[in-house]
């Protein structure tokens, strides 16, 4: 059995735009893949809203993925496959910071999410796929974010990829999938749509990486 950690924001929890709820297993990206991949896999789904790769949000506690990463990858061993995309909410206009920043961001997630695995139960490191996430437009309501917000978004694939190799991990862009119109109305979470890209775009990935290894 190879168990495949999802480890993000709302748009891997299942956030559905503009409604304040969440989408069906039938319809969130991590469950379709976990369909997808069939017997022999095991998806673990842990996608929280406004969740960040580094950085402490005191109006929304409890969102710092640096905070998580230890206990996150304790309780959830033995891993083989970690899916890691977040990003988004770190282009918040109240965090101010750069696109190179949240790569630094992430750059420390993955380094403390490895340091803390249990290895000495479990020797073999689970690969971790870095996925820069999809595009944002926000609406005039998701007051949370401005034009920098996209901007900064269209940033990291170049980012991440560069840190991807430098962490040797696999790369892959939403942006290179996803497009405004797999975004609802806030022009931040993904439709239904959307989501089945992101499900067959990983379902891929990861069957590709075990037949090849």
């Amino acid at each position: 059995m190879k168990n495949i950690l999802c480890f993000g924001d709302s748009n891997t929890w299942g956030y559905v735009p503009l409604l304040r709820r969440r989408y069906t297993e039938k319809e969130r990206w991590p469950m379709r893949m976990a369909e997808a991949l069939g017997n022999g896999y095991h998806v673990i789904e842990e996608g929280l809203n406004g969740r960040t790769t580094a950085f402490t949000d005191y109006l929304e506690p409890y969102r710092n993925a640096l905070d998580y990463a230890a206990p996150c990858m304790i309780s959830h061993a033995p891993l083989d496959f970690v899916i890691i995309m977040l990003g988004s909410n770190d282009t918040k206009i109240r965090y101010h910071v750069s696109a190179q920043e949240i790569t630094d961001g992430m750059e420390n997630l993955i380094k403390k999410m490895r340091f803390y695995y249990p290895a000495d139960k479990y020797p073999l490191l689970p690969q971790i796929l870095l996925a820069a996430p999809g595009p944002l437009f926000p609406a005039e309501t998701e007051t949370s974010f401005d034009a920098s917000s996209t901007d900064k978004i269209l940033l990291l694939p170049k980012t991440y990829e560069a840190l991807s190799k430098k962490l040797d991990c696999l790369f892959f862009s939403a942006q290179a999938i996803l497009t405004e119109k797999d975004l609802g109305g806030d022009g931040v979470h993904l439709t239904k749509e959307g989501h089945g890209k992101l499900a067959t775009a990983f379902t891929d990935i990861i069957l590709k990486y075990f037949r090849d290894r």
